[in-house]
This record gives C-alpha cells, structure tokens and sequence, in this order.
C-alpha cells in the first residue's frame, strides 16, 4: 500500500518539473519542526495550539498527496477542537507513525 495518491503525485511532478523536489524538501523539513511543536503542546495540553498546528499539517499533508496522513490530523485537531484530549497522544503516534512512511516514499521519489 502506498501512503501518497500516486496518480496525484506524479500529476504533481509533471506539473512542477524540478520545482517538485524543493516542494517535498520543504514539506519534510517544515513538517520534522511542526510536528516537535505539536509533541509540546499537546504535552503542554494546550488544545489551541494542537488544533493550530495540526490544522497546518492537515492541509500541508493534503498538498502533497499523503491524504491518510492528512486524515490522522484531521482527527488530531478534531480532537482538540472538540475539547477531546484523552485519547490525542494515541492519534498522535499514528500520525508520526504515518509520517515516517510518507517521508520514505517522497524520499524514493525525490532522486
């Protein structure tokens, strides 16, 4: 199972020529520093934060391709939105889990 929409990957790709690789660098690195400021707040329980955050890691994740990913931040900031804490750091691990997986298939792509 791929963790990105190939079809809209390579769609992506054609479309932005070599462009393509600074879009994947800067989604990796900006998303490695938003996801260490959401591990803070939802440490810190700060639900305006945690929705803050993982909202931008929602779209950001859509953006490139990685809809399931997307879909886990979603969860996270519904999460958050809702007042909804107990089970966050659970969604939260999903989510880096997921990402992990993303960032190796945009690592393969970006060659």
């Amino acid at each position: 199972m791929s963790h990105l929409n190939l079809g809209q990957i390579n769609e992506l790709k054609d479309l932005m020529e070599d462009a393509f690789d600074d879009l994947i660098n800067t989604y990796v690195q900006d998303s490695d520093e938003k996801i260490v400021l959401l591990q803070s707040a939802i440490e810190n329980q700060d639900k305006n934060k945690i929705a803050e955050i993982s909202h931008s890691l929602k779209g950001s994740s859509a953006n490139i391709c990685a809809e399931f990913l997307s879909g886990l931040f979603k969860q996270v900031e519904d999460q958050a939105r809702a007042d909804n804490l107990t089970n966050i750091e659970q969604s939260f691990a999903l989510a880096q889990d997921e990402f992990q997986q993303v960032r190796s298939e945009l690592n393969k792509l970006n060659r």
